[in-house]
């Protein structure tokens, strides 16, 4: 019967939303769970209680009942008939500590009482009590008959579930498993049923070993091989943070060397470096400058400046991790090369490798302005003592310019990035607003103007700043994604697309090639896909994979 009423009082849980007060007490069945929790067929306080014991008076016997507690109904009359602690209004920490007999601390005599009726109650239950014995006390209760319908048939579901164990341990009984004694404890009759040997344990396990699908030994193996290389290669954070200020700390990933393509005309060209300067300047194809730049750092690695425009070309190509490879080698070549700290410290901003920015731009402003750091800085003790030192030196910088004379533009850039980077769009904004004073015409600005407003919650203002970008150098394949990004976010899933197309079709090399090379744009393809799902075009989004033909969209699309 608890386990029984436990599953009613679940199952009302779920009409919480659909609460029925006083007011609502003639609702129609969808409230009716709720209805029960007020209603009157079940009588409340000390009702309840002669209404349950007291059945047996209001029906006649059948057979052995299983709602036998007339001794324990006597003894709850004795409890409830003893005379009050305290006189109504009384003290109630008095009442409280008062000696005597309560409700909660039944004497010796009544203890034994009800343990007597219990064990009756269960006497005449019998060892193989028949669920239908339950079930047909119970329909035959006299509040039955005020029920409803559907929850006369929970409560049969309930009998049915938590009863069958009943009947299913009975069955193992007739098994000639071992019965439980009551009057033993527990340890001793679990030492007491027969434990497998060790070998007849391993001949089991070596039988389903041999059973086992052979497909899945073969997963085994590979997901093994992934632990064993996830282990190799571990550059978890808490290895970082651990080993931050003890002079090789890691703090992204390794991204490998730059990966070049493989059939690049170039190669052949007489001067690759003005060929891709041109192309920059002029507003061509990104991804033919690329290739020219390539060229160039291919016969001289050494070329730390021709490095810096091929990253920074890929980055404006919406290719992030090339760019970043590139300017790496940049520095490398030449630690010195400040423009080259400047675009990597963005490109690790957005790829979220903060720390390894906040390195970055320290590098910059101390060699740039290196009466600011003095004697050699000291190891920083976490990434937030490093971001705040790094911050305060460029206020530094920019508090040091001339009265009367524009700041440093570059200053504020890093600014920009390390209140970017720190969550304070607000101040980041301002300081593009600053850089652009000194450099109107600069898209790369604009670009990053645009992308701060846009993670403000300023979508619209940031696509104007985009298309000023876009006027300022219309091959900005970046720019034209993060148009289609902002237009997502606004609802606009369709133009959101267009951009995006628009974007990936900037990546065609050469003549007419719809091939996009070996650095391709994964970050340009995933939200080709998810502007498809918006418009609830599954049919599109699956079609939109790396190397696509593009044509295929032309039909519905304008790009």
């Amino acid at each position: 019967m608890a386990q029984m009423m436990k599953q009613f009082g679940q199952d009302r849980s779920l009409q919480r939303d659909q609460f029925a007060g006083p007011s609502q007490q003639n609702a129609g069945p969808s409230t009716m769970r709720t209805q029960r929790q007020q209603g009157p067929s079940f009588a409340q306080g000390g009702d309840m209680v002669n209404e349950f014991f007291g059945q047996e008076q209001q029906q006649p016997r059948m057979g052995n009942n299983n709602f036998e507690f007339s001794a324990l109904q006597r003894e709850l009359d004795t409890i409830r008939q003893a005379p009050s602690m305290a006189p109504v209004g009384g003290n109630w920490t008095a009442e409280f500590h008062q000696q005597g007999p309560k409700i909660w601390e039944l004497t010796p005599a009544e203890e034994a009482a009800m343990e007597k009726a219990f064990i009756e109650s269960k006497a005449a239950a019998g060892p193989t009590q028949s669920i239908s014995v339950w079930r047909d006390e119970f329909m035959n209760h006299p509040e039955v008959t005020n029920m409803n319908p559907a929850q006369l048939a929970e409560f049969e579901t309930a009998f049915q579930k938590h009863f069958e164990w009943a009947h299913e341990f009975d069955l193992q009984q007739g098994k000639g498993k071992q019965p439980f004694d009551l009057n033993k404890s527990w340890e001793e009759q679990f030492a007491s049923f027969d434990q497998p040997s060790e070998e007849e344990m391993a001949r089991k396990v070596e039988e389903a070993a041999a059973a086992q699908d052979p497909s899945f030994e073969q997963f085994e193996n590979v997901w093994q091989n992934i632990r064993d290389q996830m282990a190799e290669e571990d550059n978890g954070w808490e290895d970082e943070f651990g080993n931050f200020g003890n002079g090789h700390a890691i703090y992204k990933p390794d991204l490998g060397e730059y990966v070049f393509e493989v059939n690049n005309t170039y190669m052949n060209h007489p001067d690759p470096m003005t060929e891709g300067l041109r192309l920059l300047g002029s507003g061509g194809s990104l991804s033919d400058a690329a290739m020219a730049f390539e060229a160039v750092v291919q016969k001289n690695p050494q070329d730390s400046e021709a490095w810096m425009h091929l990253g920074n070309a890929q980055a404006q190509n919406e290719k992030e991790e090339p760019a970043i490879r590139a300017l790496e080698k940049a520095i490398e070549v030449d630690p010195g090369n400040l423009q080259a700290l400047m675009s990597l410290a963005v490109s690790y901003t957005n790829e979220s490798y903060d720390h390894a920015a906040y390195q970055t731009l320290e590098r910059w402003i101390t060699q740039k302005y290196p009466h600011l750091a003095g004697d050699q800085l000291p190891e920083a003790a976490s990434p937030f003592e490093l971001h705040d030192r790094v911050t305060n030196l460029f206020l530094t910088a920019a508090r040091q310019a001339p009265e009367g004379q524009l700041m440093d533009p570059d200053v504020q850039v890093g600014l920009g990035v390390l209140f970017y980077g720190s969550g304070d769009l607000d101040k980041a904004i301002d300081c593009f607003v600053a850089a652009l004073k000194g450099r109107p015409d600069d898209y790369l600005l604009w670009n990053r103007m645009g992308a701060t407003l846009a993670n403000n919650g300023r979508s619209e203002e940031a696509i104007d700043a985009y298309h000023k970008a876009l006027e300022l150098r219309p091959s900005f394949v970046r720019a034209r994604y993060n148009i289609g990004v902002s237009c997502i976010n606004i609802g606009c899933y369709k133009e959101a697309a267009e951009h995006i197309l628009t974007a990936l079709s900037m990546h065609k090399r050469g003549n007419g090639d719809s091939e996009e090379g070996v650095n391709v744009s994964n970050n340009s393809w995933e939200m080709l896909r998810k502007a498809f799902i918006m418009m609830d075009r599954r049919d599109l989004a699956d079609k939109a994979v790396v190397g696509a033909d593009l044509n295929q969209f032309r039909p519905e699309f304008e790009f």
